[in-house]
């Protein structure tokens, strides 16, 4: 039984406030372990029908047609409703597990608006968040990065939670193999031309050395507690954008008397805000101009990611560039057109 290597209940109860609850199954081990603690969950409580899985054929293998017409068959087995989805169109000749994973979102996303499924579930596990931490820490990220993926976040526009992030991956291995499922095996998880696969096979490497999953993940925990309070002492510099142009300013008095780690959050927080989301994924840039504009009197003009920063000595202003401030005005002028009318 599942709860015998597992425990269902701490997986699924914290959900409760959820009427209908979506599952992500590909037919990998990780989340056929998940569809198994579901209808565990489901049986002991009779709530069957609180369940929907979701399974996604990108077009990109033969195989994964089969696959997922064997996921919705053993979810149906299990007493689960399942709904079969296919990424169908051109691919990307790069990114494409970026892109592929856009993809299974905004299906799953339709999906869900259409059954009336309020949150998915995901079978992201401890090496998952080890895996997630080494790529960020490699790419530069800082504080916010190396938090990893979070148990509750926001995913274009779906609540997504992920209660197996502290969970061992041969824990759910063993759970599939004590039952009647076979899993699938997707070659993309075994390609070393992905950064995600060549650091799961460097996590043996790092274990034999004392940083194993589980002390990533612990570290990934600590950063998360650093992050909440770095953003509770940035929200409180936080000034109101110009509503025409966009544009936002802070003190530099203000931001010299703040500590550097905060003080890089407040301008990272601006230049995403005025920037429109374009949060980088290298930390240094945005450290590097926090510095100038703490020690230099004055900057007549720099740019980054998408803005125009300036100071006068006194007030430092980010300004989006000008092709974006002038879609910015068009929407603005647009929208009030609509509500004149």
């Amino acid at each position: 039984m599942p709860g015998e290597l597992i425990d269902s209940e701490a997986i699924f109860a914290p959900l409760a406030e959820f009427r209908r609850v979506g599952l992500a199954v590909s037919g990998g081990p990780d989340s056929l372990a998940l569809l198994l603690l579901a209808a565990e969950f489901a049986g002991r409580h009779g709530a069957h029908d609180r369940f929907v899985v979701y399974s996604v054929d990108h077009g990109l293998r033969p195989e994964a047609a089969g696959e997922v017409a064997y996921v919705t068959a053993a979810a149906g087995k299990l007493g689960l409703t399942a709904r079969a989805l296919r990424w169908d169109g051109p691919k990307p000749a790069t990114g494409i597990q970026q892109a592929a994973r856009a993809a299974r979102y905004g299906l799953i996303a339709d999906a869900m608006a259409a059954d009336g499924t309020e949150v998915l579930v995901t079978a992201h596990h401890l090496a998952d968040q080890a895996e997630t931490v080494l790529m960020r820490l490699a790419h530069g990220s800082g504080i916010e990065g190396l938090r990893g993926m979070d148990y509750l976040a926001e995913i274009g526009g779906l609540i997504v939670v992920r209660p197996l992030l502290g969970v061992d991956p041969a824990d759910l291995a063993n759970l599939v193999a004590a039952s009647d499922l076979a899993p699938a095996r997707d070659p993309g998880n075994f390609d070393t031309d992905y950064e995600r696969v060549r650091w799961r096979q460097m996590l043996p490497q790092l274990a034999a050395l004392g940083l194993d999953a589980r002390r990533l993940s612990r570290f990934a925990d600590r950063m998360r507690d650093a992050d909440q309070a770095l953003a509770g002492m940035a929200a409180a510099v936080v000034t109101p954008l110009d509503p025409v142009t966009g544009s936002g300013s802070v003190a530099r008095a203000m931001l010299i008397k703040l500590p550097r780690a905060v003080a890089i959050r407040v301008v990272a927080n601006l230049l995403d805000r005025v920037g429109g989301g374009q949060k980088p994924h290298d930390l240094a840039p945005v450290e590097a101009l926090t510095d100038r504009l703490r020690m230099e009197p004055a900057l007549k003009r720099t740019s980054l990611h998408g803005c125009l920063i300036s100071s006068d000595g006194v007030t430092i202003t980010v300004a989006r560039e000008a092709g974006r401030q002038a879609a910015r005005q068009s929407r603005v002028r647009s929208d009030s057109s609509v509500t004149r009318n």
